[in-house]
């Protein structure tokens, strides 16, 4: 996801929300007197939303950035290249694998050696180590049969699309991001943890981490309002040796309280911070990506 800079703690300009499933919502209000939808997010009742985002440590989150570092270098020496690259990663590993077909030079090892550099895997202590990693390639050219079928010998009014994808989704004016609040939530906290870690402000942070906020919702004359934050959940990679006592208090203060807006804290909400305990060993060690 793209990265924003985090809100002040004061900010309180998240407000209300206006999305399709309440126009949808009053829709069949007033076609059919509401039903079982109505029972669900009927005016003032309140209901819970989740949202989570991932650090650039995260083995998914590392496959990502290899696979856009391949696409850019190809991109780099030929705009025309046609890249379809997938990336896997475990214990020790990256392997790409694909289809591309591109006039660049791409040196395909220094590429993923850097691109893991960048998430801060530098050193076998975290885990995984862009030095040392087993890098696997398994880089073919386009089949000629979808080259043909799709651009060659084609006009741009013609060229095709070598795969498909269905997505769908929309603009909501609960943050200024037009993202839902307990979404922005998540993703500020991940931008917060990747800035105090790579500024040396909390020198005990890892590159892999989790966030997820659940926000309390109302449905107020049609809008989905966030009412309050009702759970925090922060699971982090971090250096052998720190108590989790310190953990904890330190993401309490150094990361929730200086991007969630204080008015939407309070008394009940939940925290749970590095539940699990122990997170040292991060990356795709812990898991594949």
């Amino acid at each position: 996801p793209a990265i924003t800079k985090t809100p002040a703690a004061q900010d309180t300009s998240y407000h209300t929300a206006s999305t399709p499933v309440a126009a949808m919502k009053r829709a069949a209000d007033d076609s059919n007197g509401g039903g079982a939808a109505s029972a669900l997010m009927g005016e003032d009742k309140e209901f819970l939303f989740s949202s989570e985002a991932v650090t650039a440590g995260h083995p998914d989150k590392l496959c990502d950035q290899v696979s856009d570092a391949v696409l850019d270098a190809c991109l780099a020496g030929d705009p025309h290249s046609k890249v379809a690259c997938e990336t896997a990663t475990k214990t020790g590993m990256v392997m790409i694998l694909g289809e591309i077909t591109t006039k660049s030079d791409v040196d395909y090892q220094k590429v993923v050696r850097e691109a893991v550099r960048k998430i801060g895997f530098d050193d076998s202590s975290k885990s995984f180590d862009y030095r040392t990693c087993n890098v696997l390639i398994a880089i073919e050219e386009q089949s000629p049969e979808i080259a043909g079928g799709v651009h060659e010998a084609r006009s741009l009014e013609d060229v095709g699309a070598g795969d498909q994808g269905h997505m769908f989704g929309y603009a909501t004016d609960e943050t200024p991001e037009l993202m839902p609040f307990s979404h922005s939530m998540a993703q500020h906290l991940v931008t917060r943890l990747i800035e105090a870690r790579e500024s040396g402000e909390i020198d005990w942070l890892l590159p892999d981490a989790k966030t997820q906020v659940t926000v309390a919702y109302k449905r107020i004359k049609g809008q989905m309002v966030p009412q309050r934050v009702h759970t925090v959940v922060i699971s982090t990679q971090h250096k052998a040796g720190v108590a989790l006592d310190t953990i904890q208090a330190t993401l309490k203060e150094k990361i929730i309280k200086q991007v969630i807006p204080a008015t939407y804290l309070d008394e009940k909400t939940v925290y749970h911070l590095n539940p699990s305990g122990s997170f040292v060993n991060g990356g795709p060690p812990r898991g594949p990506g």
